[in-house]
This record gives C-alpha cells, sequence and structure tokens, in this order.
C-alpha cells in the first residue's frame, strides 16, 4: 500500500482517477481540494481529505507530508501549484510525480520545431519544464482535448515524437495516470502524449 496525494481530487480527471485507484489498489488516498463538498463520499478507511489552497506553499508542505505519489490534475496557476508542489517534495522527501499538462506544449501537433506556443499553453509548458527541471522521478501526461465518451482507447506518443490524435476520453487519461501511480517505475522521466487511437 502506498500513500497518493491527489491534487484537484475533485475534478474531472482527477475525481476519475480517485475512483480507479480506490478499485484497482489498496493505496490509501489524501483529496486535496479546495472545497470538500464536491468530493461527495468518502472512503474514511482509505480516504483523508485536506481541504486547502495549493498555491499557499504551506498547505502543500503539509499535505505532501508521508505521501508517497503525488498527482496533480489542476486548472489556473499552475506554474505556481507545480512548484509548490516540487519544493514541498524536497522538504518532505519525496520523490515520484505525475502531472496533467496539455498537449502542443512542444509544439508536436506538427512537425513545426519553433518554440512559440500558442499563449493559453504557456502555463502548461512552465508547469512540465519546472516537474522536468527537478531531480524529482516525474511523468508528464500531455492529452489531447477532453471528451466525455466511456471508451478507453489511446495511444501514446514520447516527447520529441510529433503527437498523433486530437481527442481523448477522461476516462482514458485517468487510465494511464492510475496505471503510472500502481506501478510507480512505469514511464518513469518521461512525457507522454495521450490521445484517441
Amino acid at each position: 500500500m502506498e500513500n497518493v496525494l491527489l491534487i484537484g481530487a475533485s475534478g474531472s480527471i482527477g475525481s476519475v482517477v480517485r475512483r480507479d485507484l480506490l478499485n484497482s489498489s489498496d493505496n490509501h488516498l489524501t483529496l486535496f481540494v479546495r472545497d470538500s463538498s464536491r468530493l461527495g463520499e468518502i472512503d474514511e478507511k482509505r480516504e483523508t481529505v485536506f481541504s486547502g489552497d495549493a498555491t499557499d506553499p504551506n498547505d502543500v508542505n503539509v499535505a505532501v507530508e508521508n505521501q508517497d505519489v503525488v498527482f496533480i490534475s489542476v486548472t489556473g496557476y499552475l506554474p505556481l501549484i507545480t512548484q509548490n508542489v516540487v519544493d514541498a517534495m524536497h522538504n518532505n522527501e519525496v520523490k515520484r510525480v505525475i502531472l496533467i499538462s496539455s498537449m502542443g506544449i512542444y509544439n508536436e501537433i506538427s512537425d513545426n520545431d519553433s518554440e512559440n506556443i500558442e499563449p493559453v499553453l504557456v502555463p502548461y509548458r512552465k508547469a512540465a519544464d519546472i516537474i522536468e527541471e527537478s531531480d524529482l522521478d516525474s511523468t508528464v501526461i500531455r492529452p489531447s482535448w477532453f471528451d466525455n465518451n466511456t471508451d478507453l482507447n489511446y495511444q501514446i506518443t514520447f516527447k520529441g515524437e510529433t503527437f498523433v490524435g486530437r481527442n481523448v476520453s477522461r476516462r482514458s487519461v485517468a487510465d494511464l495516470a492510475t496505471r503510472i501511480i500502481n506501478e510507480p517505475t512505469l514511464y518513469q522521466n518521461e512525457s507522454l502524449g495521450i490521445s484517441r487511437a
């Protein structure tokens, strides 16, 4: 059993990862959220709720203590939150982190080598850079556009490869993240594009 911190546990990806981990592992989950009322029913034997602000380094530091794996899936202030997580992981000697970023942060959607990415992607790129430049055991997941389909059907591309596809189900993104959390050496120190196969 491992202790897993889910930052953004009530979000569209985090909530599916939470469900999948409860179904596929005996891990203990710490659910880091701003609003705990969005979590629904809590399994008190396997889940701890941490109501906090991920932009506050003190909150993040407390939440990271005694964790084995940290999962980040948030919107807004992503570089700040990511830096807070990296700092807290160093403070608490935690090594394994998984970040949900976005396709397009390396201009990998086409063969264009330009470093000029779309402005909306800049925070996602900065967050990925913070993770990749740390000495943590990291995986960056770069999904294409999410949809609400329930298929579990996806393909992976690696950093440096042209991204393939334009959509993917939230269920597929969560499945990849859950597999990595349950097998921490899987795709260690990789940046993975994910889209529907």
